[in-house]
């Protein structure tokens, strides 16, 4: 039999651990675990349920189910997790772990079912699989499951700061979207707030799936799934979560959008949103290791905002960043109106220039070294656009007509 002890919910949702020292693998570990399976089935078929013999089957099916989880075969592993349940409807892992199976199968209604039973008849459970649920319901904007799983992570006994705050954050958010609704796309998933139209949620959606094909096909980047995209009449949430006046975008592993029912117009709205999708593709490619200004100079590019280079001096302002770092840090800090617009255009036209000395192609080059070669951004720099941070921000400002300021290093 295949034991994979201590198996949580976390490593089923990332799959299989990074490379290192592990065993070496049966020759054939399918038809080992088909072997341990036939042999449990047996077992099974003697064994009472709510039995000590019972209990102990079952632990062994959960283990084989969730190498089935962590390679994505979810109907294999829901399969042995049912038979597991039969057994001993108290294991709150099996209970965890068949929650989730149906999650991905998009089966909300069974998975509430069984993560309900895990707080009726488990007394006794591990905490962080429930605050592992807790993630992935949040993450689908499924805010009462996700109130309900980290509620149980409580309850037994989990104490980690971090779900705590979460808990806290989705009991507000909750607050202020209620009466949503939603809508299924190809790629989104679009909640939107009772005052917002459904003219506008249609070209919303519209303008998504539009900006998804030319992102995917420049960049050569996928969603992993669906994005959950919501829609805000007014800023009661902005405002909850101290977004400046000046944004009516953000993403935060959701692509949130605050609309004016009455003033905002869609082409507006189609470019926050194109904008918000281009942080949603380059962080799901990329993860943390895209420099600030790149971020925020790509989503511009996608966004299809140009600055002339007669109009860089003006619109970067008197005092602009006098380094990449310097410029990351001022985009990743708390920004006035005026600060940030100039602060934007600064990166958007180093992203203008990059285009222009190397072609729009270096983009997405630059990206693929980053994300698929697991290169950093200065590495990718110099192997893709054969120029370094340093090199790149001194010929902007060459470019841009701006005059070198003395004494400031111009490096990243």
């Amino acid at each position: 039999m295949i034991s994979i002890p201590a198996l949580t919910l976390a490593a089923l949702l990332v799959g299989p651990a990074s490379p290192g020292p592990r065993p070496t693998p049966p020759a054939n570990p399918h038809r080992e675990r088909d072997r341990a399976v036939a042999a449990l089935q047996a077992r099974a078929e003697r064994a009472a349920p709510g039995s000590p013999e019972g209990a102990e089957v079952a632990a062994a099916l959960e283990e084989i189910a969730a190498a089935y989880l962590a390679e994505g075969q979810t109907g294999r592993a829901s399969e042995l997790l049912s038979e597991a349940y039969a057994l001993d409807e108290e294991n709150g892992l099996v209970l965890a772990e068949l929650t989730l199976c149906y999650v991905r199968a998009d089966d909300f209604d069974v998975a509430r079912f069984y993560l309900r039973r895990a707080e009726e008849r488990v007394a006794r459970a591990p905490s962080e699989i429930f605050g592992v649920l807790g993630e992935v319901y949040f993450d689908l904007h499924r805010l009462d499951d996700a109130i309900f799983a980290w509620e149980e992570f409580i309850r037994f006994g989990g104490t980690d700061p971090r779900i705590l705050a979460k808990l806290a954050r989705a009991r507000d958010e909750l607050a202020v979207s209620r009466g949503q609704r939603s809508q299924t796309l190809d790629h989104f998933t679009i909640y939107a707030d009772p005052g917002i139209g459904e003219d506008l949620v249609r070209a919303a959606g519209s303008d998504l799936e539009r900006a998804y094909a030319e992102q995917a096909e420049a960049f050569h980047r996928t969603l992993p799934g669906r994005q959950v995209v919501v829609l805000y009449a007014g800023r009661s949430y902005f405002s909850l979560v101290s977004v400046p006046d000046w944004s009516s975008g953000l993403f935060d592993g959701k692509i949130r959008v605050s609309v004016d029912p009455g003033g905002t117009p869609p082409a507006a709205l189609a470019g926050v949103l194109t904008h918000e999708l281009a942080h949603a593709m380059l962080r799901g490619s990329s993860g943390e290791r895209l420099p600030p200004w790149f971020h925020e100079g790509l989503a511009q590019w996608c966004e299809g905002r140009r600055i002339p280079v007669r109009e860089i001096r003006a619109a970067v302002g008197r005092s602009p960043a006098v380094s990449l770092a310097g410029l990351d840090a001022a985009l990743s800090g708390k920004l006035p109106r005026a600060a940030a617009r100039a602060s934007y255009a600064q990166a958007l036209s180093l992203v203008e220039y990059l285009a222009a000395i190397r072609g729009s192609g270096v983009l997405g080059c630059l990206l693929e070294a980053v994300a698929d070669r697991g290169a950093g951004f200065e590495e990718a720099l110099s192997s893709e656009a054969d120029v370094s941070g340093a090199e790149l921000f001194a010929g902007w400002r060459r470019w841009a007509g701006l005059a070198p300021t003395s004494g400031a290093r111009s490096g990243s």
